[in-house]
C-alpha cells in the first residue's frame, strides 16, 4: 500500500466539524456594494454522481440511489458515466481524477468498477475536507482523486461499510446476493445523503494513519530523455490517454518542439510525433503528443481520432523518447 493520507496541518487529524467550519469560512462570497462588503455563505444542495462500467444497466443504479436517498432530501442523482471500460480500475481512477472539479461540497461520488467483487477488498466511504464524499470499493478507483483532494483539503474520515449496517444490504435476488453496487453502495450513499455526512452506523472507522492508496495506478518512470508509461484510456475524441504527467521533462526540459518516438510494448506500434502545446500547432489530420491541462500526456490527432489510426492497446506499456531535439528558433 502506498503512503497514507495526511492531515492538512501535518498534525493530528482535524475533526470533520472543524474542517467544515474552516471550509465554510473560506467559501464565503464577498459582494461589493460600492461602500462596504459583506459575506454571504454559499449553500450547495446535495447531489450524487455515479460512475460505473455497467453500460445501459447503469440507469438501474441511478434508480436505486434515488430510492435510498428519499424524496424528502431533494438530492439530485446524476449519471456522470456508465461507459468506463469494463473491469478497468485505472481507467475509472483516471476518469474521476479528470473530473475532480466536480468534487464539490455536499456531493457524493459512487463508483462501481469492481472486477474483484466478492473478494476481501473493502467497501468504503470517504469524506474529504471540503465535504465531498466517495463510496465504492477500495480497489484503487479513488486513488487519484483522493490524492488531489488530500493536497487541497485533507481526508478527514474513512469507514469500512458494514454489510450489516442496514437490513436492505442483506436482501437476495434469485437466491444470490445482489452485487455491491445495488445492495451496498446505493444504500450507503442514501444513508450519507439523509445524515448529511457519514453516519456512525454505516461502518467501522478506518484510522487515517493506516488508510492510503491501493497502488493500482502505475506511475510513469523517467530516465533522462526517455519515459516509460502506459496507455490508460481512450477519451471521447479518440485520443490515447497516457499515465505520463503533463509536467514531465525529458533531459531536464519540457519537450515542446521536440519530435518524440512512441513505441507500444505489446502492439509494437512505433511512430514519431511532435510534442506540441496545442492542437493547432500541427496540420489538420496530423498526430501529436500534448499535455492536457494539469493531467497527463495525450497522443492525439488534430481534428481526428488517434484510436482509429493507431493500434495501441489500452493498458499496454509504452516508451516515449526523444527522436529529434527541439530546433532553435
Amino acid at each position: 500500500m502506498a503512503s497514507a493520507f495526511k492531515s492538512p496541518n501535518f498534525g493530528e487529524p482535524r475533526s470533520p466539524n472543524t474542517l467544515l467550519q474552516l471550509r465554510a469560512a473560506e467559501g464565503l462570497q464577498r459582494l461589493s456594494t460600492g461602500f462596504a462588503r459583506r459575506a454571504i455563505p454559499v449553500l450547495r444542495p446535495w447531489s450524487v454522481q455515479l460512475v460505473t462500467d455497467w453500460g445501459a444497466d447503469g440507469k438501474r443504479l441511478e434508480s436505486e440511489v434515488s430510492n435510498y436517498s428519499g424524496r424528502r432530501t431533494n438530492a439530485e442523482v446524476h449519471s456522470l458515466s456508465h461507459e468506463i471500460p469494463k473491469f478497468k480500475i485505472s481507467s475509472a481512477a483516471l476518469f474521476l481524477e479528470s473530473n475532480i472539479r466536480l468534487a464539490l461540497p455536499n456531493t457524493v461520488f459512487v463508483c462501481v468498477v469492481d472486477p474483484t467483487v466478492g473478494s476481501d477488498r473493502k467497501p468504503i466511504a470517504v469524506q474529504a475536507g471540503n465535504n465531498s464524499f466517495f463510496v465504492g470499493p477500495h480497489n484503487g478507483v479513488f486513488d487519484l482523486v483522493l490524492r488531489g483532494l488530500n493536497k487541497l483539503y485533507g481526508i478527514v474520515k474513512a469507514v469500512e461499510i458494514s454489510r450489516d449496517s442496514m437490513h436492505v444490504i442483506k436482501r437476495e435476488q434469485g437466491g444470490v446476493k445482489a452485487v455491491d453496487g445495488d445492495a451496498l453502495f446505493a444504500p450507503a450513499a442514501g444513508a450519507i445523503i439523509k445524515a448529511r455526512g457519514i453516519p456512525a452506523s454505516l461502518g467501522k472507522e478506518i484510522p487515517l494513519a493506516g488508510f492510503g492508496e491501493v497502488g493500482v495506478w502505475k506511475e510513469a518512470k523517467i530516465d533522462g530523455g526517455k519515459v516509460s508509461g502506459h496507455i490508460e484510456a481512450i477519451e471521447h475524441y479518440g485520443s490515447f490517454v497516457t499515465n505520463i504527467p503533463s509536467t514531465t521533462q525529458l533531459n531536464g526540459a519540457v519537450p515542446f518542439g521536440m519530435v518524440l518516438k512512441v513505441t507500444g510494448g505489446e502492439s509494437r506500434v512505433s511512430l514519431n510525433v511532435p510534442f506540441a502545446e496545442h492542437f493547432s500547432a500541427v496540420p489538420v489530420g496530423s498526430p501529436l503528443m500534448l499535455p492536457q491541462g494539469n493531467a497527463f500526456w495525450h497522443l492525439a490527432i488534430n481534428q481526428g481520432e488517434a484510436s482509429k489510426r493507431f493500434n495501441f492497446i489500452v493498458g499496454e506499456p509504452i516508451t516515449v523518447e526523444i527522436s529529434r531535439p527541439a530546433q532553435p528558433s
